[in-house]
Order: C-alpha cells, then structure tokens, then sequence
C-alpha cells in the first residue's frame, strides 16, 4: 500500500492521538494573522494551515499594517515573527497590550534564544516557537490550544464581569433580599435587608433560617414546594430591636440553575415595608363610615372619589341617579368615558395643575350621558395626599349647570343682538347724512345735464356725453334713495310685500360693490311667487348680509360667482338661496354656524354676528335659514318663509 506524505511525514506512521498531526478535521473555522518579513516563509505556513483545515489565513509584513487589522477586529490568534521591518515582534507586543486587543500571540523566530522566549511571554505572548525542524506539523494543533484557551478566559472575564454587576445590582436594590440555600443556610442579606430589619449580614450569614429568618415575623414565612416555580406573596408584620412593629409586603420564589437541568438550588425572599400604607388604609376605612353618611344622608351635589388615572372608587346616591347606574357598575370607570373629546384634554390638564400648594381647583365642563344626552357640569376637586405628600386620589363636588349655561347663552345672543342694532342704527344715521349731503349736487348735475341735452341737438357732439351725466345721474339718486330709505329704522308692523321687491333693493346697495371686485353676480328670481307677510326692510338687511358675506369668502383672487336665486318649495314656501364658490364653510361647522362669534377669521365670511342676526330676523317671520354643501362642495345659504296666506 503506498505511503500518504505530508510535508515529507508518511501520515500512516502517525498515530491518530499523536498530538503533531494536522488537525484537518477541526470543526472550528479560526481567522489567523501571520506577521512575517519573509513572504516565501509566510505563503509556505499559510498553504499549510489551509491544508490542516484552516481556511481563513491572512498575511501581513509589518507592525502598522498588523495594528491596522487588529483595529479592524475578526482575527482569533496573531502568529507574530520577531524580527519586522518597523521593529520587532517585542514591541507589537508592547502596542498590542497598550491597546488591549484581547487576541492570543504566538511568537515565533527562526534563532533560538531563551532570552528572547522569556520577555516575549513576559509581554503577553501565549507561546514561543522556533522556525525549525517539523514545526509546521505541530502549528495547527498549537493554534487550536491557544485559541480556545483565550476563549475560555474570556468566558470567565464576562461571567465573573456579569456576576460582579450582578452583586453590584442586588446591592443597591432598594427593597430587602435574602438568599438561602437548600441546606437552609442564609447565604445571602442586602443592605436593604439591614436596614429594614435592623440586623446586619454579619449577623444572620451562615445561620439557620428556619430561626434566623423565617420565624420572625408573624405569621411566620411558610416555604415553597420544589413544583412551585411562581413567587409567593404576603403581607406581615415584623418587630424591629427598636420594639416598633411594622409591615412588611414579601414575595418568595425558588431559585434554579437552569446549567444544571433546572436543579433547585435555594430559595430567595424579596421585601419592603408597607407600613404606611397600612396606616393609611386603616384611617381611610374607621372614616368610611363617617364619610358616607355625610354624603348620603344631607348632600344633594354628585359626591365622587376617583384616582389620579380618572376611575371612580365611590360615588353617591345622587351620583347614581344622575347617570342612571349602581354603584356596582360606576365602580372603577373612568371618568374621561362621561366627557366628549374636546373636553377631557382640558379635564387631564386640570388634574395635572394639582399639588401641594394648590389641593383644590373648579372646573365647568360638558358630559355625555348613557342616554347620549349632554349637559353642563361644574366641579370641585380636591387632591388628597398620604403622609409621604404621594397624591393617591382626588374628592369632587359638583352638580348640574345646565339651565345657566343655556341662559347665560341667551343672554349674551341677545347682548349681541343689541350690540348690532346699536352699530346698525349709527350706520343708518351716518347714511342718512351722506345721503342728504349727496342729493342737493346731484339735483344739480341732473338739472345741467337736462339743459345740455335741450342746447345740443341730436347728432351733435357731446350729446352722447350729456345723455350718459344724465342717465348716471338717476342711477345714482335712485341709489341714493334705497341708502335712505336702509337708513330709517325698521318698523315693527308686517305687510304683504314681494320677496323680488327686496331681492332687488339689496342689489342696488351691493350689487355695484360686488361686482367692481371682479366678481360675477348672478340673479334668478321667480316670477309669479306668492307675497309673503314681513317687514321689507328686515329682510333686505338679510339679503345685503348674506350676499356681503359670500363676497367676503369669495374675494380671494380667484374667479368666483355669487348666485341669488328665488323659487317655490315643495311645501309652497318662498325659498331664497345665495350661494357661492368661494372658501367653503368647514363641515363640522355648519351646525353652529349660526351661533354668534363662531365664525370669525377662520372662516373667512364676516365677523362671526351677521348670521346670527339673520337667523333671529327669519326666525320673527316664522321662516327657517340653514346653510350647506352643494355636490360641488359650494356653499349655500337658504332662507324658507311661509307665504301670506299661511298667516304669520
């Protein structure tokens, strides 16, 4: 049979234990860093290894480019030659230490010397070989040791790292902790464990815990089954050296070693004292009593008791009637369930603005009812602390507010109301003066203009000029005159009259206005439309509003159309619509459109009173106004008013 050489080794000569032969069958895939001058030496211990089964070889011929790769990181182990051409393989070693590259170092030299050898594994080389003789055959055996004995250090390096951090975290843990072991020796006591039970380590280490430990309080602690892997939890109370007892909360659990099968090895107790929560839960239930028959027996307000987070812990009777529930089912709701959104955000903030300083704040706010109802709710609340100054809950007082709310409403509407009519009447007024200031030159020009046209005969240049000063001059008194006639004040008697009429009327005070901002004006008005009984006068100045406020949102640089129209129902009211391509009205606004000083600037359409004195001037002629979206998402205001015949 031939002979398998290797490197001039016949392998079958080899025993398999023999510790030279070439590891080819390693599992492990290694990354190795030779550093050598001689690149015929190095390529020939590179081929070698990959041979032996180690692939992952690299090459490199100086002390920089190797501090270079081992900043890089990924090499296992460093074959380092001792003679370099930028220094020696001593000081890589020296650099290779100064920047605690944890990799092993095999030096290896081709001259022998002891010398050399011994300050290379004085400065962190892990081995030390000669160049020589059969050297290659023990290489990849050596660089296996080597590498797993680094790995094995830094094992232990992170584990006794993890286990010193560990120390270091049960130390400082603020509750108390005391191990034992399965012998029943406490092998463990915190510094916690000192201070709340006023032993120290010293004392109860090494002892018995069945009387060092678990028979001190009462009741004492009863131990865990091995099956139990869940922790145990109890409240007890404990007598210091002091002579003061206390409580102490305790949760006991089994501990496993989850390298060894899971094998229990001991058990652990976890602490802390509770003693003034006790104290507070006792003095909360003797006042419970108390507490209850003042808010039941004489109190007609909504008495509850909710924590910081909004869930109720007592409501009264009164409370329960106003939503409609038992005590069962508001128990542990939340409050924030009873207010629509746009309010809890201000409830939440509210809640926040508590301490110390301020224990008590009102509040109004709207809730939802279960019967979908809303109302108005005012509140006193008031923020309740332990004895450590910890807000734990909060009492309220409040009650129903509905009815102001809703006059208080009225009121101001009605304030508004005056406030226009006063601001409308000083307009009349100012009016009224321009207008007798305009009329005597304009009787005037009207006047010259007649007698130009009886001087010029027709044909005649500047005839076309006189007739144009007449004729504008008649547009302009019958303007004036409709100014005079919006100036009187408005009387209250009602009279059949045409809606068109009015139309009309409020286009020659606006129409001219509307139309020189570049914005097309549109009419349609019925004919045959029954009469309606109302006041003229109120019902141009919801004309002129209307159609002034479409202006307001259609003047936005665009080309926009204003529309008026009127018609019949199907209920034969007369219907008036106004409607525009301007900035539409938001959605979620149209329902309180009317409601005064909503509108405003976000809108773009007035002031925010206008539509809300159009809605009371509808409303005192028995009419209905409402405001919507058309398909193409333009705005519409329609005013309904019951013909004569109806009787209003």
């Amino acid at each position: 049979m031939p002979f398998l050489w290797y490197f001039g080794v016949p392998v079958d000569m080899l025993s398999k234990d023999d510790t030279h032969l070439p590891d080819r069958f390693m599992t492990e895939i290694y990354q190795v860093l030779i550093v050598d001058d001689n690149p015929d030496q190095a390529d020939l211990v590179r081929d070698f290894l990959r041979v032996a089964g180690i692939p992952g070889v690299h090459v490199v011929h100086t002390i920089q480019l190797l501090m270079e790769r081992l900043q890089a990181g990924g090499y296992d182990i460093v074959l380092l030659d001792y003679r370099l051409p930028d220094g020696t393989g001593l000081q890589a070693l020296e650099q290779i230490k100064a920047k605690e590259y944890q990799v092993p170092v095999i030096m290896m030299t081709a001259q022998g010397d002891e010398r050399v050898a011994v300050q290379a594994l004085q400065k962190g080389a892990v081995d030390y070989f000669l160049k020589s003789g059969d050297y290659l055959i023990a290489l990849p055996s050596l660089i296996r040791k080597a590498v797993q004995a680094n790995q094995l250090k830094l094992s232990i390096q992170r584990s006794l790292e993890k286990i010193r951090y560990q120390a270091l975290l049960l130390n400082n843990a603020r509750d108390a902790i005391v191990v034992w072991d399965m012998d029943g020796v406490i092998t463990y006591w915190n510094p916690a464990a000192e201070s709340l039970y006023g032993i120290s380590s010293q004392e109860r280490l090494g002892r018995p815990v069945n009387e060092a430990y678990l028979t001190i309080f009462n009741p004492p602690i009863r131990l865990l089954g091995p099956e139990q892997t869940t922790g145990h939890y109890i409240e007890r109370q404990y007598v210091r050296p002091s002579g003061r007892t206390i409580w102490v909360s305790s949760r006991m659990a089994v501990l496993r070693d989850a390298t060894a099968g899971n094998r229990l090895i001991g058990y652990m107790d976890v602490s802390h004292d509770i003693t003034r929560n006790k104290e507070a839960e006792q003095a909360l239930r003797e006042s419970e009593a108390r507490y209850r028959a003042i808010v039941e027996d004489y109190q007609t307000e909504l008495i509850c008791r909710f924590r910081p987070d909004g869930k109720l812990t007592f409501v009264n009777e009164v409370f329960c009637r106003y939503f409609g529930k038992t005590r069962k089912e508001l128990q542990g709701v939340n409050l924030l369930t009873f207010l629509p959104e746009t309010d809890q955000k201000r409830f939440v903030e509210h809640l926040a603005s508590f301490g110390p300083r301020q224990p008590a704040a009102m509040l109004e706010h709207q809730l939802i009812l279960p019967n979908g109802q809303s109302r108005w709710f005012q509140r006193t609340d008031r923020a309740i602390f332990d004895n450590r100054g910890m807000l734990f809950e909060f009492q309220s007082v409040g009650r129903d507010i509905t009815e102001r709310k809703q006059m208080e409403s009225q009121i101001k509407v009605a304030q508004t109301h005056l406030t226009q009519v006063a601001r409308l009447a000083t307009l009349g007024e100012l009016a009224s003066g321009v207008a007798h200031q305009i009329n005597n030159p304009l009787t005037t020009i009207i006047a010259d203009a007649g007698l130009l046209l009886r001087e010029i005969p027709p044909g005649q240049p500047g005839r076309d000029s006189a007739e144009a000063i007449e004729q504008a001059g008649w547009r302009l008194l019958e303007v004036v005159q409709r100014l005079l006639e919006f100036s009187r004040p408005a009387v209250d008697t009602l009279q059949a009259l045409s809606i068109n009429v009015t139309i009309e009327n409020a286009l020659i005070l606006v129409g001219a206005q509307i139309n020189s901002l570049g914005i097309q004006l549109e009419k349609d008005l019925a004919d045959g439309l029954p009469a309606v009984r109302g006041n003229a006068r109120q019902l141009q100045d919801v004309w002129v509003n209307l159609l002034l406020l479409a202006r307001d949102a259609a003047n936005d640089g665009r080309t926009c159309t204003i529309r008026i129209r009127s018609n019949q129902d199907r209920r034969g009211w007369v219907q008036v619509e106004v409607q525009d391509n301007g900035v539409p009205i938001p959605v979620n606004q149209l329902e309180s459109i009317f409601e005064p000083n909503f509108i405003g600037a976000s809108a773009g359409r007035g002031t925010g009173l206008e539509l809300s004195i159009c809605r009371e001037i509808v409303r005192q002629h028995a009419g209905e106004i409402v405001a919507d979206h058309t398909v193409d998402n333009q705005t519409l205001f329609r005013v309904s008013l019951p013909p004569e015949n109806n009787g209003v």
